[in-house]
């Protein structure tokens, strides 16, 4: 009988792009004919099911919380009739681990992370002196944990599929962003405020791309981005402009990033969804550590200003003298350097500190 694992996915969009070299790893060493499932959050579902990798996506079920002992139980049993043979833990949660001891998956495999190395069958700890690999890598260095000597794919790819394709179709007729007029792909939002590049910057950063390559200008984000990528198109005053925010589902974002020369956002998950697409990347960090959480990709390029304070991992920024300096002392010169270079597809650095 071919073997049925489940993958706990991470839950944040640029986690789980990140995640995805090791569902091309996995398949590779567990073999063609293993059922390979996914569990995810909701948000994440349409994602997954694109990666060819995958045999099915589990979605939590999250109506009674996204957290919480009564959450953690219950899908627990759901995933106890599932005769699952080995699951990999790929967030470092305590809950996320309990919920597969709770299914009775009789191998269990993840990080020794948050006091939960008594869940696991087999658990990884990391470096004792607080470094953490690319999020990617250690992903990947938890297929040690069931194969000795495994295959390891690097390689990070998605491909949004057929009618994601066809719904951009749609919302790019009437537009001036086709093959022949060079796409400028802007994500100026982020999971959290402190990681956002001013918008006056973004807007500058759009308007030499109209004004100086003749080419059009398309923001993407989530819903909850349409308010502030309308902002920047009226500070950009938007000719050539398209607020694309909210449009559709992961995928329908990864074909509109896909279409464009270059992508530049924020330290969130577009700029993983756009390296997983090809599509060359200029992402601004700030508080966050690029060596943990850059863009997997080569045409990469992390723009960012370094000082005392960061990386510093906080949601919000605690001083006082200089409040988000890592961003504020970045200009959209800095950033519009590597697009117009990526733009005449020169090949920078894989990561610059300005």
């Amino acid at each position: 009988m071919p073997d049925r694992c489940v993958v706990r996915a991470p839950n944040w969009v640029g986690d789980a792009v990140m995640a995805l070299p090791f569902f091309i790893s996995l398949r590779q060493n567990i073999g063609p004919d293993a059922h390979i499932a996914c569990l995810c959050r909701p948000p994440l579902a349409s994602l997954y099911r694109q990666v060819p990798e995958i045999s099915e996506v589990i979605e939590l079920d999250e109506s009674l919380g996204v957290h919480g002992w009564c959450s953690i139980r219950y899908n627990g049993r759901r995933l106890r009739d599932r005769q699952f043979d080995a699951a990999f833990c790929l967030p470092t949660s305590f809950g996320s681990a309990l919920m597969f001891w709770l299914a009775r998956i009789s191998a269990r495999y993840g990080h020794a992370a948050d006091a939960r190395r008594f869940l696991l069958t087999r658990s990884l700890p990391y470096d004792p002196d607080g470094r953490r690999p690319h999020r990617a890598e250690g992903y990947l260095s938890l297929l040690s944990l069931r194969w000795p000597n495994p295959v390891l794919s690097r390689q990070l790819r998605f491909e949004p599929g057929t009618e994601a394709s066809s719904q951009v179709d749609a919302l790019m007729a009437g537009t001036r962003a086709n093959g022949s007029i060079p796409l400028l792909a802007i994500a100026p939002g982020a999971a959290q405020p402190n990681k956002m590049w001013m918008l006056p910057n973004f807007a500058a950063v759009a308007s030499r791309w109209i004004d100086e390559l003749h080419g059009h200008v398309v923001l993407v984000g989530a819903d909850a981005d349409k308010e502030r990528c309308d902002e920047l198109a009226a500070i950009a005053a938007p000719r050539n402009i398209r607020n694309l925010a909210g449009a559709g589902d992961l995928p329908v974002a990864a074909e509109i990033i896909r279409r464009a020369q270059v992508f530049v956002g924020n330290d969130s998950g577009l700029a993983h969804l756009a390296a997983a697409v090809g599509t060359r990347v200029v992402v601004i960090s700030g508080p966050g550590d690029p060596t943990e959480v850059a863009p997997f990709s080569s045409h990469a390029v992390t723009v960012r200003h370094p000082v005392f304070c960061s990386p510093c991992f906080k949601n919000y920024c605690w001083r006082k003298d200089k409040p988000l300096e890592c961003l504020t002392e970045i200009s959209a010169e800095d950033v519009w350097t590597h697009v117009v270079s990526f733009a005449r597809s020169a090949t920078p650095d894989s990561e610059s500190q300005q």
